[in-house]
């Protein structure tokens, strides 16, 4: 019982009403009394903790050693940790002093993620720090996003090397940038990625962003997700697969978004893709993959030749030989089941071009294999509403889809409306307020015009096969769908809700799942 607010209130349902508050509103209601302000940091710290500049720390760090109960309440409900400063603490006021920084996570008892996105200052200036997060037996996952050491590389060498010998947890998911600017040479760096397999043994995830990868005696047999960022020099796809053999969800991105436009490759790319077809040739490649995520110039010049349930296409726009033979080539390589490509829909689609286009969701593929069918195709469909450029209307925009699908055999189409430069394509610089809210507004009315119901009718029309269809229009948060039931040459087209929505989706990615198995 709680007696300074009476014998009346039903914790229960006072929990639920708190987990619906945002955060400021939880501060407001630990002014009501004592009980309520403790009900009330209980679920803010069970909510992801970010601090954003040394401000935040040092109020942090006040309310955490304000008192025992403060103290206490941190250690059992903190769980996740985000520390997202600038790199120096010369950027900002420095608020924190040496060691205190270790002091407040060291209270976390129970933290089980922990990000430090921006570390230099955070692990060398404050070398505790590292030892106390190897002596955590909770954490199971680390999220190290950038490291800017080059005042410092031998001394962020030992600290990295030494948090992660002596760590303590069995970590699931890790990301990690291995840099020149603190892995001195090729060999230090294999030596770390060794001695991380040996005692990370269970990890499922992880994400590396890295000049080279270096070849591997030891392999991570448990990692099912892998992220690789790489520069511009291409590992070779034996490496990857044998430091990952059971690798299923694999994302391959390089440090530029630059589309590849034409099939003019440089004397190293050539000589990377030879490399690669050796290695496809002695089987050093996985058998299947259930999800590949890249742009398409890595595809061109790894030629992985597994079958891959999805593939998602990292490129902002496809350049024109995407939709001739070498587009097809690469498609019927891998014969995925489930597509996920951008359009840019201001460089109309040429209609003489149609029976290309139909050929990237059915193709015979020129090695005289099995046809594959794109099943699950993921249109993101974007348009710029910026000056200068004429916004489609409802018939522009089933024309586009039209030329793509009038002779596919794909069953879900999901259907994304968006502009890269409010919807956060990275290639494009961030506005403005005052101008994002101008193209906002200018999006919405748009989005008013577009009859999605006639969209849906036009593709049910020239695509037979489809069965579901998903339109997420451009800055909303929520889709619709569209529930296709044919019987003969009876056409039912039925709008359901959200959840149901969900549900059959759901129900459709499991049958494919089971006939890709």
């Amino acid at each position: 019982m709680h007696p300074d607010v009476g014998g009346f209130c039903n914790w229960d349902i006072c929990r639920l009403i708190l987990a619906s508050l945002p955060a400021g509103s939880l501060l407001q209601m630990a002014c009501v009394s004592k009980s309520l302000a403790e009900e009330a940091f209980r679920e803010r710290l069970a909510r992801p903790i970010r601090l954003r500049t040394y401000e935040q720390l040092k109020s942090f760090y006040n309310f955490v050693f304000s008192g025992h109960s403060a103290r206490l309440l941190a250690s059992l409900y903190v769980r996740t940790l985000v520390l997202d400063m600038p790199c120096y603490a010369g950027s900002g006021p420095s608020t924190i002093s040496r060691g205190e920084l270790a002091q407040l996570v060291d209270v976390f008892k129970n933290l089980e993620h922990l990000e430090i996105l921006e570390c230099d200052w955070l692990l060398l200036e404050d070398p505790q720090l590292s030892v106390v997060v190897a002596s955590f037996t909770t954490l199971r996952s680390l999220n190290i996003g950038w490291i800017q050491v080059m005042r410092f590389p031998s001394e962020a060498h030992v600290a990295f090397v030494n948090m992660f010998a002596t760590m303590r947890s069995t970590l699931d998911s890790l990301r990690l940038p291995l840099d020149h600017t603190w892995i001195p040479t090729d060999q230090a760096g294999a030596t770390f990625l060794q001695g991380l397999a040996t005692i990370q043994t269970r990890l499922r995830e992880l994400s590396l962003s890295t000049s080279r990868l270096p070849s591997l005696d030891i392999p991570f047999a448990s990692v099912a997700r892998l992220d690789l960022k790489l520069a511009r020099e291409y590992p070779r796809v034996r490496n990857i697969y044998r430091a990952f053999p059971n690798a299923r969800d694999i994302s391959i991105r390089g440090k530029s978004s630059i589309p590849m436009l034409s099939l003019e490759l440089t004397e190293a790319e050539i000589e990377a893709r030879r490399l690669v077809e050796e290695d496809c040739r002695h089987g050093d490649v996985w058998r299947s993959l259930d999800v590949l995520t890249t742009s398409f110039e890595y595809l061109s010049v790894f030629a992985i030749t597994c079958p891959v349930r999805r593939l998602v296409s990292t490129d902002s726009r496809l350049g024109t030989w995407f939709w001739g033979d070498h587009g097809v080539e690469l498609l019927s390589r891998l014969r995925p089941r489930q597509l996920d490509i951008a359009i840019d829909c201001h460089g109309p689609l040429e209609e003489s071009r149609a029976p290309l286009y139909s050929r990237i969701f059915v193709n015979e593929s020129a090695s005289g294999s099995s046809a594959y069918k794109v099943a699950h195709l993921f249109a993101r469909m974007w348009y710029r509403s910026s000056p200068g450029y004429t916004m489609p209307d409802t018939r522009a925009v089933i024309d586009v889809l039209r030329r793509l699908l009038s002779v596919s055999q794909v069953k879900l189409l999901h259907i994304g409306l968006y502009d890269p430069s409010i919807d956060g394509e990275p290639e494009y610089h961030p506005l403005s307020a005052r101008a994002t809210m101008l193209f906002r507004e200018k999006l919405v009315r748009w989005m008013a015009g577009i009859d999605l119901s006639a969209v849906v009718r036009a593709v049910v029309d020239f695509c037979p096969s489809l069965r579901i269809v998903v339109i997420n229009p451009s800055i909303n948060p929520d889709d619709r769908y569209w529930k296709i039931n044919r019987t003969g040459e009876l056409v039912e087209i039925e709008e359901v809700g959200p959840y149901a929505g969900r549900e059959m989706v759901a129900r459709e990615e499991a049958r494919l799942l089971r006939l890709w198995q």
